[in-house]
């Protein structure tokens, strides 16, 4: 287990650190550097433009912690409705519907 990441996160997201669901695994494949093996920044900006978000909030972060907090971010817009791009992908929003008494 690396020193890095406590025990109950580790048990929970594995060696990759990532809950694994579409948008983490769509981030993961757009965004690595062939050559390098990398966050590519310029894919990341590019995502971020995509889905109307302003990285400059972020701008004393790490490589990691941008690209966790643009997939919270990207998660917030599609449960609240809104579509996500990553790359050629189009992640439709989706909203909990309310439940009528008629």
């Amino acid at each position: 287990m690396p020193d890095i990441m406590e025990k109950r996160f580790f048990d929970r997201y594995g060696r990759s650190g990532s809950c694994g669901d579409q948008v983490s695994e769509l981030l993961t494949q757009y965004l690595r550097d062939e050559e390098t093996g990398k966050t590519n920044m310029a894919k990341l900006r590019n995502v971020a433009t995509a889905n109307s978000i302003n990285l400059k909030r972020w701008d004393h972060l790490n490589m990691g912690h941008l690209r966790m907090n643009l997939g919270n971010v990207l998660r917030g817009k599609a449960r609240a409705g809104a579509d996500v791009h990553i790359g050629d992908v189009t992640i439709p929003g989706f909203r909990k519907r309310e439940v009528s008494d008629t």
